[in-house]
C-alpha cells in the first residue's frame, strides 16, 4: 500500500502563518483529480481554495471546519482507495509561547496567540501604537484590537477568531519581531490575565513548538519594491502551489527551472525565495565605514528607517538625468474644470507618455534581466502629518478617468498623511512622481528606487516653464528614450484637449458671424449642429437642398430599405408553402411602391428640417466654399459671406465611378445609373447588370432580383462584402447561388467595357482567361463612394487631405486647422449613416471642451440582403492583427429552432473574444433578422461584456437572442479545458 498524501495548509500570502478551516468542498472518500478544489480556508486577508495535485481518494481523519492550522499543518490526506482511513491524528494548532526571560514576563495562559503580523513584504519587525481592545473585552472575529506601526505606515491588528482578549499584553512603543505574540486570546473571562509582557524589542528565534512564519527573503532581495505581476503561470511539468506562483510572478522566476521540494515534488515557496534569494545583486557599498558623529542621537522612526534603507539600496542603481522645461496652464485651466487636482492630471499625463515608452515604466531584475509592465501604477510622493514621507499608488492609471483617478487619489492621500494606507495602496509603483512645485522650487533631481527605473521631479513654474526633470536607471532607459518620453509628457501636459478635453468649448472667440459653421446636412452634419445647438452654441448649417438627411435619407438608406421592405414581403411568400398557407402569385405595382417611397423621405425631411430650426439652428440652402480659415463664400439661395469661430465639414462623398470605356456615355444617355441616380427609374429592368458587389450592389442585386429581374454581379475582388467578415461573406455567396438561377454572382473579374444606348446595352468582362458579354437592358455602377473636395477651396483654409482624397483627422474629428472638423463620408473608413452622425457627436463634443473620441474598433454596420450580414467590432483577424489573443465560436442558425419555425435556416453567428480577459471584442452574423439581433451585440462590445457576463444573462425563450448566451457558455467551457490542459 502506498503512502498516503498529506495535504497541508497552504500558504497563500506573504503574511500568512495560519488559517482557519472553513469547509470541505469534498467529503471524505470523494474521488479527486489533480486540480480539485478540496477545501476552503481563511487567511489573513481573504478566504481562498485549497486545490491538491494528485490524484485519489480523499481520506480522514479531516482537520474540523473552523479550526486553526499553522501553514504546514496537516488537514487531510489522500489514499489510493476510497476505503483507507489514515490512523494518524491531525495535531492541532500548536500556541506560540513568546521567549524571554522567566523573570520578567509571566507565563503565557492556554490559549491563541495574537501575534505582530507581517504587513509589508519588508516588514521584520512592528511598534505596538496603541490597544484599541482591554484585557476581558469579548472578541469577535475581524475585531480590530490594536494598531501596531510598519516601516510605512500605521495598520490595524485584526484577529480571526473569537475569545477574551488576555495578557500579558505587550507594552505601547515596544518593537515586536514578526510572528511574536503580542497578546492571547482566552476561552472564557476566568482565563483572563492582566499582566503585562516586558519587551527588550530584540530580535529572537521561536522556540520549537511556534508556529511556522513567512520565510524571510534574503537581504539583497528585500532590499527594493516587488514589481508589479499577476501569479505566474502554471509549470510545463509537475505542479506548484498557489503562494508559490504568486511569489514568482511577483519576483520574476522561471518556476519551470525549479525543482520542487514539496510532496511529490510539488514547487513550493520556499523553492521559489531561494531562487529568487540566488540571483539578488548586493547592494554597492563604498568600502568604507561611516565616520562617527558626535552628539545623543535619537532612534529613527519607522518611516525614516525605511527611507533610509530605500535610499541606500539606491545607490547601487547608475542613473541620469534630463530635464525639459513645459508650459502647465492649459493643464492646470484643464484640471480646474474638470474638478481635478494637477497632480492627478500629471499622473494621466505621464501614463500617456509611458504608453509611447513602456521601457520607462519597466525595471531593472537582478542578474541582467528587465520586467516590463503594461499597467500604469504611478506612486505619488506625499507627506504625512509629522513631516515623513510615503508614496501612494495609483492603480491602473491607463485604464481609468481622470475622475476615477480623481476620487481614489482623494482617498489616499487622506489617509497617507494619517498613515492608514494599506500595503497595496503604497507598494510596488511602476512609475513615481515627485512634486515640489508648490514649494517654489527651481529644480531639482529625485532619486529613483529598486523596482522602478525612472521618477520625474516636477519644479515650480517660472519665467521659462516648469522643469521637469527624469532620473532613470541607465540599465533599462537610455538617454534618448529619456529624451523622447519628455517630449511626449511636455506635449500631454500642453495639449490636454487631446487626451482630457480643455476647460470649457475650445472654439476661438472674436467677431464672428457664428460660433460653429457646419457645411453639410447629412447624419453626421445635422447630430453635430444639433448638439452644439442644444449647449447654447450659434451654429449655421449649410446645405446644398431645399431639406436636411443627405444622402442617407435621400439617396441611400431610407429609399433603399423602402424598397427591400417591399422585396422582403414578396421573398417571404416563399415560405409560405411550408407552413400550409396558400396565396397567389405576388404582383408589384411599381407606381405604388414609388408614390410609398418618396412620401417616406418627403416626411422625414420636413420633420428634420422643423427639429433643425426648432433647436435654433440657422439652416442656409447652398454650396459654401472657404475664402479663409474663418470664412466662407454661399452661392445659391442663401447667397452670403460668413465668418466663424469654428468649421465642422460634413459634405458626404458621392458615388465613385471607375474608368471603364464607355461607362461615362452610358450613364449620360441613362443605359447607367449609380446609387445617386437610380431612384429615377419608371419601371425596374428585366435585366440588370451591377458592377460591384459591396453592399449597395448586394443589396440592390437582390432586391431587383425579387422584383422579376434577372441579375449579374460582377466583382473584382476575390469575394462580395470586403468590409463583412470573411465566411460570412462566403456563405452569403453560397446562400445566393442556392435560392435563385436568376441572380449570379461572379467574384474576380475585370469590366473591359460598356457599350449600347438604354435598354440595349451590353457589359464585357474578363474573367482569368475567359472573355464574356452580358445583354441587360440596365447597368448600375455600385462601386463604392469617394469624396469630391473640390469646390470647397481646401487651400484657402489650410485644410489638408490624405490618402485617397479624403480630409485626414485625427479620432475627434480635428484636422490639421486645429478649429477646423470633418465627419462622415468625407474622411473615408465606414461610409455609413450612424458612423457618420457618432463622428458628428465626437466633433460636438470636442468642441465643446470634452474628451471624445470615434473608435472604429467599436462601430457596426447591416448589409440588408436576405439573409442579412452584419457585424460589431473586430473579427477574430482584425482582433489578432491588433495584438489581441482572440478566439472565436459560432453557431450555425440550422439548429436553432426559431430559424426552423420561421424556415430562414441559412446563415450563422460568430462571437469573437479576448482569450486572457474575455471581453467581447467582436459579432459577425449572417441572419434573416441580423438587423434586430445585432442591438444587443452593439451593446457587448462597446460596453466591453465578458463571456461570463453575457453567459449569466437571462435570454427570452423561444428567441435567436438565446444564441448569445449558449455560444458564449460554449466558449468559457472550451477556455476552461484548454487552460486544464495547459496546466
Amino acid at each position: 500500500m502506498a503512502e498516503p498524501y498529506v495535504i497541508k495548509m497552504p500558504q497563500l500570502s506573504d503574511t500568512m502563518t495560519e488559517g482557519v478551516l472553513v469547509s470541505w468542498e469534498k467529503p471524505a472518500g470523494a474521488r479527486v483529480e489533480r486540480g480539485d478544489v478540496v477545501a476552503t480556508v481563511e487567511t489573513d486577508k481573504a478566504i481562498m481554495d485549497v486545490e491538491v495535485f494528485r490524484s485519489g481518494y480523499l481520506a480522514g481523519p479531516l482537520a474540523e471546519a473552523n479550526s486553526v492550522i499553522p501553514v504546514g499543518g496537516t488537514i487531510g490526506y489522500i489514499t489510493d482507495s476510497a476505503v483507507e482511513t489514515v490512523a494518524a491524528p491531525v495535531p492541532a494548532a500548536p500556541a506560540i509561547v513568546p521567549t524571554g526571560p522567566a523573570s520578567a514576563t509571566p507565563p503565557a495562559p492556554e490559549g491563541y496567540a495574537v501575534k505582530m503580523p507581517q504587513l509589508s513584504d519588508t516588514m521584520t519587525e512592528g511598534v505596538l501604537v496603541s490597544w484599541e481592545k482591554a484585557p476581558g473585552d469579548r472578541i469577535q472575529r475581524g475585531d480590530v484590537v490594536a494598531t501596531v506601526e510598519t516601516d510605512k505606515a500605521i495598520m490595524d491588528v485584526e484577529v480571526f477568531r473569537e475569545g477574551y482578549l488576555s495578557g500579558p499584553l505587550v507594552a505601547v512603543d515596544a518593537v515586536v519581531p514578526v510572528g511574536e505574540a503580542i497578546a492571547w486570546l482566552v476561552e472564557s473571562p476566568e482565563q483572563v490575565s492582566h499582566e503585562n509582557a516586558v519587551h527588550d524589542g530584540g530580535l529572537r528565534q521561536p522556540d520549537a513548538t511556534s508556529a511556522p512564519v513567512a520565510t524571510p527573503l534574503p537581504a539583497a532581495a528585500m532590499s527594493g519594491p516587488v514589481p508589479s505581476a499577476h501569479p505566474a503561470p502554471r509549470p510545463q511539468q509537475g505542479a506548484a502551489s498557489p503562494f508559490a506562483r504568486q511569489l514568482a510572478g511577483q519576483r520574476g522566476v522561471d518556476i519551470n527551472g525549479l525543482r520542487g521540494t514539496g510532496p511529490a515534488g510539488v514547487i513550493v515557496a520556499a523553492d521559489v525565495l531561494g531562487a529568487a534569494g540566488g540571483r539578488a545583486a548586493p547592494v554597492a557599498s563604498s568600502g568604507t565605514a561611516e565616520p562617527a558623529v558626535p552628539g545623543n542621537g535619537r532612534a529613527m522612526t519607522a518611516i525614516e528607517r525605511a527611507i533610509s534603507q530605500a535610499m541606500a539600496a539606491s545607490l547601487s542603481i547608475p542613473v541620469f538625468h534630463v530635464t525639459v522645461q513645459v508650459r502647465p496652464e492649459a493643464l492646470i485651466r484643464a484640471a480646474k474644470a474638470h474638478k481635478l487636482s494637477v497632480t492627478v492630471a500629471i499622473a494621466k499625463a505621464a501614463s500617456q507618455a509611458l504608453h509611447r515608452h513602456p521601457l520607462v515604466n519597466a525595471a531593472y531584475q537582478p542578474v541582467d534581466k528587465i520586467v516590463e509592465r503594461s499597467q500604469h501604477d504611478i506612486g505619488i510622493a506625499a507627506t504625512t502629518e509629522d513631516g515623513g514621507l510615503i508614496v501612494p499608488v495609483l492603480r491602473g492609471v491607463e485604464g481609468k478617468t481622470p475622475e476615477q483617478l480623481q476620487t481614489e487619489w482623494t482617498s489616499l492621500l487622506e489617509k497617507a498623511r494619517k498613515r492608514r494606507l494599506s500595503p497595496p495602496e503604497y507598494t510596488n509603483p511602476t512609475f513615481t512622481i515627485s512634486n515640489m512645485g508648490m514649494y517654489g522650487i527651481a529644480q531639482f533631481d529625485a532619486i529613483v528606487t529598486p523596482g522602478t527605473a525612472a521618477i520625474i521631479a516636477i519644479a515650480g513654474n517660472g519665467p521659462e516653464g516648469m522643469p521637469i526633470t527624469i532620473t532613470a536607471d541607465h540599465r533599462v532607459v537610455n538617454g534618448a528614450e529619456a529624451a523622447l518620453f519628455l517630449n511626449d509628457l511636455k506635449q500631454a501636459i500642453e495639449h490636454p484637449d487631446n487626451w482630457l478635453g480643455s476647460g470649457g468649448p475650445v472654439i476661438p472667440e472674436g467677431d464672428y458671424d457664428v460660433q460653429v459653421l457646419v457645411i453639410g446636412a447629412g447624419p453626421g452634419g445635422e447630430d453635430c449642429a444639433r448638439e452644439l445647438a442644444e449647449n447654447g452654441i450659434r451654429v449655421a448649417m449649410v446645405n446644398d437642398a431645399p431639406l436636411p438627411g443627405g444622402e442617407c435619407l435621400w439617396r441611400g438608406c431610407i429609399p433603399s430599405k423602402a424598397w427591400r421592405a417591399a422585396a422582403d414581403r414578396i421573398r417571404d411568400r416563399e415560405h409560405d408553402a411550408a407552413m400550409g398557407i396558400t396565396l397567389g402569385t405576388p404582383r408589384l405595382d411599381w407606381a405604388q411602391l414609388e408614390q410609398h417611397r418618396r412620401g417616406i423621405l418627403q416626411t422625414r425631411g420636413e420633420m428634420a428640417l422643423k427639429t433643425d430650426q426648432g433647436v435654433k439652428i440657422q439652416v442656409l440652402e447652398g454650396y459654401a466654399r472657404f475664402t479663409g480659415d474663418h470664412s466662407v463664400e454661399i452661392s445659391g439661395k442663401d447667397a452670403r459671406t460668413l465668418t466663424f469661430g469654428a468649421c465642422v465639414i460634413a459634405t458626404g462623398a458621392p458615388a465613385f465611378v471607375p474608368p471603364i470605356p464607355g461607362i461615362q456615355d452610358a450613364l449620360k444617355s441613362g443605359a447607367a445609373v449609380t446609387s445617386d441616380t437610380v431612384w429615377n427609374l419608371k419601371q425596374p429592368p428585366a435585366r440588370l447588370c451591377v458592377i460591384g458587389a459591396g453592399a449597395i450592389g448586394m443589396e440592390m442585386a437582390q432586391m431587383f432580383h425579387d422584383f422579376g429581374a434577372e441579375v449579374r454581379v460582377l466583382e473584382a475582388l476575390p469575394r462580395p462584402v470586403a468590409e463583412m467578415e470573411k465566411e460570412v461573406a462566403e456563405q452569403l455567396m453560397k446562400a445566393f447561388a442556392h435560392n435563385s438561377l436568376r441572380l449570379q454572382v461572379l467574384t474576380g473579374v475585370k469590366v473591359t467595357e460598356v457599350a449600347g444606348q438604354p435598354g440595349q446595352l451590353e457589359v464585357r468582362y474578363q474573367s482569368g482567361d475567359e472573355v464574356a458579354n452580358y445583354a441587360c437592358d440596365l447597368l448600375l455602377v455600385a462601386t463604392g463612394k469617394r469624396p469630391d473636395t473640390s469646390g470647397l477651396n481646401l487651400a484657402a483654409a489650410g485644410v489638408a487631405l490624405g490618402d485617397r482624397a479624403v480630409i485626414a483627422v485625427d479620432a475627434s474629428g480635428r484636422t490639421n486647422v486645429t478649429h477646423i472638423y470633418a465627419v462622415g463620408d468625407v474622411i473615408g473608413g465606414y461610409m455609413l449613416a450612424h458612423t457618420a452622425g457618432q463622428q458628428g457627436r465626437v466633433a460636438a463634443a470636442s468642441l465643446l471642451g470634452h474628451s471624445a473620441r470615434y473608435e472604429a474598433a467599436k462601430d457596426c454596420g447591416v448589409t440588408f440582403t436576405r439573409p442579412q450580414c452584419a457585424f460589431v467590432g473586430l473579427s477574430l483577424e482584425q482582433a489578432r492583427a491588433e495584438g489581441i489573443d482572440a478566439v472565436e465560436v459560432k453557431v450555425p442558425l440550422s439548429i436553432d429552432a426559431k430559424a426552423m419555425m420561421t424556415g430562414e435556416t441559412d446563415g450563422l453567428i460568430k462571437i469573437v473574444a479576448d482569450k486572457i480577459s474575455h471581453r467581447i471584442v467582436g459579432v459577425h452574423f449572417l441572419a434573416d433578422h441580423a438587423d434586430t439581433l445585432v442591438g444587443e451585440a452593439v451593446m457587448m462590445v462597446s460596453a466591453g461584456l465578458t463571456l461570463e457576463q453575457v453567459a449569466g444573462a437571462i435570454h427570452p425563450h423561444p428567441t435567436q437572442t438565446e444564441l448569445f448566451g449558449e455560444m458564449a457558455r460554449r466558449l468559457l467551457s472550451r477556455l476552461r479545458r484548454s487552460a486544464r490542459a495547459a496546466s
